[in-house]
């Protein structure tokens, strides 16, 4: 390689590195906006947030870890995953669905993904969106009023599947999809195609 070619390599390394940090900061600063939205303006006290919760994905010989960013209980049942991303939330719909699907022994039946200034809100069962904006994200008692009226369901091994293929794709892409700061991706781990 000439000079020119390892000199420009260099820059755009530099630029994908300044990049995933930013994004790093930005997703950590959005997971303690979560947690504070879900607590000061929710209903929600500490004990029913699970923070950073990593769990297995197992496709084929294959065992993965995936994770969310929060996992909300009520009475003791999953009700509730969030996302948190530095922007881009119409790319994250189908990704914190597949979590919710995957996470647990029932499906979640609450998908929420969320960036600095906005949420979605989706239903884990069909998919669709509930709201968005912070205000669609249920308080305490929404929520416990929509799992007072539901059954746990489990998904179907088919739709399992399918799920992990979407949760594993997400993940892969990670040099392109900060994780955080807290359990944040290296560039040279990452993207190791460089």
């Amino acid at each position: 390689m000439n000079e020119e070619s390892t000199s420009r390599e260099k820059r755009i390394f530099s630029i994908l590195d300044q990049e995933i940090k930013d994004g790093e900061q930005v997703a950590a600063d959005v997971r303690v906006m979560a947690e504070q939205v879900l607590i000061n303006e929710k209903g929600y006290l500490p004990e029913d947030i699970e923070k950073e919760v990593a769990f297995d994905v197992v496709l084929g010989q294959e065992t993965v870890k995936s994770h969310v960013d929060i996992v909300v209980s009520i009475d003791g049942r999953k009700a509730m995953v969030v996302k948190c991303a530095p922007g881009s939330l119409v790319s994250r719909e189908r990704q914190v669905v597949a979590a919710a699907r995957l996470l647990g022994d029932f499906q979640i039946p609450v998908a929420v993904a969320m960036d600095p200034v906005s949420a979605i809100v989706l239903d884990a069962v069909t998919g669709k969106m509930i709201g968005e904006g912070d205000g669609a994200v249920p308080t305490k008692e929404q929520l416990r009023g929509l799992l007072s009226g539901m059954k746990p369901a489990q998904v179907s091994p088919e739709r399992v599947e399918r799920e992990k293929r979407v949760l594993l794709a997400f993940d892969a892409i990670k040099c392109s999809i900060p994780q955080g700061a807290d359990g944040g991706v290296e560039i040279d781990d990452a993207c190791e195609d460089k």
